[in-house]
């Protein structure tokens, strides 16, 4: 079976994209050769492509991963909050101000994130709080069953029950 060529070309950074501002930077990312009409992007180029292969070929990599991926979530988070401040905005009546109406909205945002949050996280150490508890507990009560891991029936607890035991296995393979 034959496989058609892939006209798209394989980006050179395969684990971060790097967000370039113009078509220039790329030109001269690509082709470090050529003169560019900035020179500050020509001259930059090679370190730049230096630090790229470093940053591919580090240990750092899952690190640097991971701080793309929380940046990302930071910038869709800001995004979805100036969104939904501006929908709240639209819902004040027009008689009051709009920088006044803004900065209302978000308080009430602000205030009804944090409450949610912390009813959250209160009831997380609740639940941890009372499962500790209910652990302690059952230790507690469960201390004299057969903690030391004699393995014989029921649980022998005195010294001298130990000592008949003992005796009958001894006798048992004389």
């Amino acid at each position: 079976m034959l496989q058609a060529a892939n006209p798209i070309p394989e980006p050179s950074v395969s684990f971060l994209q790097i967000p370039l501002k113009s078509e220039e930077a790329m030109f001269a990312l690509d082709h470090p050769t050529e003169k560019s009409q900035n020179p500050q992007i020509s001259r930059r180029s090679p370190n730049l492509r230096r630090t790229i292969q470093l940053l591919e070929s580090s240990i750092l990599q899952p690190v640097l991963i991971v701080l793309v991926s929380c940046f990302i979530v930071v910038q869709t988070v800001w995004k979805v909050g100036k969104d939904g401040i501006e929908a709240g905005t639209n819902l004040v009546p027009d008689f009051v101000p709009r920088p006044v109406a803004r900065i209302s909205v978000a308080v009430v945002a602000v205030t009804l994130t944090l409450f949610v949050f912390k009813s959250l996280l209160s009831t997380a150490f609740f639940v941890l709080s009372m499962m500790g508890l209910i652990y302690l507990a059952f230790i507690a009560m469960n201390k004299d069953d057969d903690s030391r891991g004699g393995g014989g029936r029921g649980g022998t607890t005195s010294t001298d029950d130990s000592l008949e035991e003992a005796r009958r296995i001894m006798e048992k393979y004389k």
